[in-house]
């Protein structure tokens, strides 16, 4: 909840100082808003737990604030607030372990797993095309991207009297640059009000830093700490509004 906070606030403080570009005009100033399905793409979308760069995350949801400010009929500025909210597959890790267990079948297992969060705060320039009461608009913009990885925990029983197991992943955020390009297609209601359908790619290469990595085979245990590196990278597809003052 602070991090969506953060976010709109951020947005907010972005338009109050963009509005006094450019000539006094009917509609040069927008909001919209919008949210809808988010899928991760590359790397972070990779199942694969010894890929180092794997980030086991799976689809989530979106949503997205932003503030735009049109500099000519074609062209302006545009600030935007996006927060991800992305599943965690714990079933790779399970994977990983069972290879190294003497009765991997018999081994039941509980998993507990928090959400990947990324958060972006993004500006750069916006391009319209009006169709009539339809309007095509694109952009391009770069900024702060902050991203909080999972915490996963497994606990494995087996019944056939061999060891159990436990391991867990800590959780850990950063701050990064990154990117963010997409498009969207406006439909005229009313003068002041527009349905928009859109699709945004947000992107950043971070680096997590002190994520614990615990693993217990009965009374044998094993435990590291590093900073990896994911590059993060999702694909908004959803749907939302946009009203102009």
């Amino acid at each position: 909840m602070f991090l969506q906070k953060k976010l709109i606030l951020a947005v907010l403080l972005s338009a109050v100082a963009l509005l006094p570009l450019g000539a006094v005009a009917q509609q040069r100033n927008f909001v919209s808003f919008s949210g809808g399905y988010s899928l991760p793409v590359g790397a972070f979308a990779s199942q694969n737990f010894g890929d180092p760069k794997a980030g086991l995350a799976g689809s989530g949801v979106y949503a997205q604030l932003n503030y735009e400010r049109r500099l000519t009929d074609h062209f302006g500025l545009r600030v935007t607030g996006s927060l991800n909210i992305n599943q965690t597959d714990a079933q790779p890790l399970i994977d990983e372990y069972s290879v190294l267990l003497p009765k991997p079948d018999s081994y039941s297992w509980q998993k507990e797993t928090s959400t990947w969060q990324l958060g972006a705060l993004l500006l750069g320039p916006s391009g319209y095309l009006p169709l009539g009461k339809v309007e095509l608009e694109g952009h391009v913009q770069a900024g702060v991207v902050l991203a909080e990885s999972p915490s996963v925990t497994l606990f494995g029983i087996s019944a056939a009297d061999s060891p159990d197991v436990e391991a867990s992943v800590t959780q850990a955020s950063t701050t990064a640059f990154g990117f963010g390009a997409g498009a969207s297609v406006r439909f005229r209601l009313t003068d002041n009000l527009r349905l928009q359908l859109t699709a945004d790619a947000i992107g950043a290469d971070m680096q997590l830093k002190d994520v614990t990595t615990y693993r217990r085979f009965g009374s044998f245990v094993i435990q590291e700490t590093t900073s990896p590196s994911r590059f993060v990278t999702v694909v908004n597809v959803g749907a939302g509004v946009v009203l102009g003052f």
